[in-house]
C-alpha cells in the first residue's frame, strides 16, 4: 500500500510539473525587448530574431527585422512537436513554437520555423537550431 500511495503521489508531482511547464501564450502577449542576442559560431547574429518581438493575443509576431506578421503557434500537438524535434534535436528538452509567414496555410507539421522557447517571469528565451539562445526582457 505505501508503494502504491508513494507512485501514486509521484505521478502526480509529475503531471504538475508538466503542466506548470507548459508555455502559458497569454503571459507571453506584449513587446519583448533582446537583451542577449542569438549568435552562430562565426559570431553572426540569428535572422529569425529581431531586437524586439511583439506577441499578440490573435497569434501574430510581429518584429521590424520580419517582412509581414508571422503567426505563432505555442504548445503544438505531440506529433507536431516530434516532427520539429526529429528536424532540430539541438532543442529537445525546451519547449516548442511554431512560426511561419501570417499568408501560410496552417499546416503546423510543415512550419518553416522552430524556436526552443522558455518563459520565466518576465524573461524569455528562444533559441533556433545552429545559434546560442537569444534572451529577451518584457516591456509590456
Amino acid at each position: 500500500m505505501n508503494r502504491f500511495m508513494i507512485l501514486l503521489a509521484m505521478t502526480i508531482v509529475l503531471s504538475a510539473a508538466s503542466f506548470a511547464m507548459a508555455l502559458d501564450s497569454a503571459a507571453l502577449v506584449g513587446t519583448w525587448q533582446l537583451v542577449e542576442p542569438a549568435k552562430d559560431s562565426e559570431g553572426k547574429n540569428c535572422p529569425f530574431v529581431g531586437q524586439q518581438i511583439q506577441f499578440t493575443a490573435d497569434g501574430k509576431m510581429i518584429s521590424p527585422n520580419m517582412p509581414m506578421p508571422f503567426k505563432y503557434k505555442v504548445n503544438p500537438t505531440p506529433a507536431e512537436t516530434e516532427g520539429a524535434l526529429t528536424k532540430n534535436p539541438e532543442l529537445k528538452g525546451m519547449e516548442i513554437m511554431l512560426a511561419m509567414m501570417g499568408n501560410s496555410q496552417s499546416d503546423w507539421s510543415k512550419a518553416p520555423i522552430v524556436y526552443g522557447v522558455k518563459l520565466q517571469n518576465k524573461q524569455f528565451t528562444m533559441k533556433v537550431s545552429g545559434y546560442t539562445p537569444a534572451l529577451y526582457k518584457k516591456l509590456k
